[in-house]
């Protein structure tokens, strides 16, 4: 896979342990701009393990490989810088805070960056959450659009969005897709990647390019008609 300069994240042959134990295995892909990649594979297949180490989580060990983000490499620097530089993370199980309003946190974000408010929280329809204490009492998918609502408003480089459609009713996938088209258009290179085992979103999202992931491994990557042939065939037979 080589190295262009309209790549905004390229992995190259990485190799991570965790706690003695190798979770991803030569791993290698790449995030242009002006992109949408999805990254697919069955529940175990490394996705969420394959996020941690890109953002940096700090037991997970980079054996081999190196992680280049908008030109210059982080495979050793830690999650602190690696935000800073803007690469952004929605988890799958987005993180409860204490001690502070929706609305006050999203404030100080945009204190920064020069988003609104109001307006993201219009496109996410979080207008009535705004006044709550951050994920206090919030069902699971009004936990995951207050999170992509800070993500939209960090305006990152590039944001790797885990799980979008899991575990969220129907009317909060189209909210959400919503959401992240808008997060797409704010981004500096127009680009997203969503990680998803079941790919629902792409009723509502359309991606330029796919990957596969199976057993800690990026088995192949291409166009959107990949998704089409996992629709078909499901993870095994696109194995075999």
């Amino acid at each position: 896979m080589a190295l262009g300069h309209d790549n905004v994240l390229y992995v190259d042959r990485l190799t991570v342990g965790v706690g003695g134990k190798i979770v991803l295995r030569d791993v290698s892909f790449s995030v242009g701009r002006n992109s949408i990649l999805f990254l697919l594979g069955p529940n175990g297949a490394g996705k969420t393990s394959l996020l941690r180490a890109l953002i940096g989580y700090p037991n997970y060990n980079v054996i081999s490989g190196k992680i280049l983000f908008d030109g210059e490499d982080i495979t050793s620097s830690p999650m602190e810088h690696r935000v800073s530089r803007g690469l952004a993370v929605a988890h799958q199980i987005p993180p409860k805070l204490t001690g502070i309003k929706a609305r006050n946190l999203l404030a100080e974000i945009c204190r920064r960056t020069g988003c609104s408010v109001d307006e993201i929280a219009d496109e996410l329809e979080i207008n009535y959450l705004l006044n709550r204490e951050f994920g206090k009492g919030f069902s699971g998918g009004e936990l995951k659009r207050i999170e992509i609502a800070t993500i939209v408003a960090q305006r990152p480089k590039l944001a790797f969005i885990d799980e979008p459609d899991s575990g969220v009713d129907i009317d909060s996938v189209a909210i959400i897709a919503r959401a992240l088209r808008k997060l797409i258009n704010v981004s500096t290179y127009g680009s997203i990647a969503i990680i998803t085992h079941s790919a629902s979103i792409s009723k509502y999202i359309r991606p330029t390019h796919v990957c596969v992931m199976i057993s800690g491994s990026v088995k192949f990557c291409g166009d959107s008609s990949i998704l089409d042939e996992v629709f078909s065939h499901g993870f095994k037979g696109m194995a075999e």
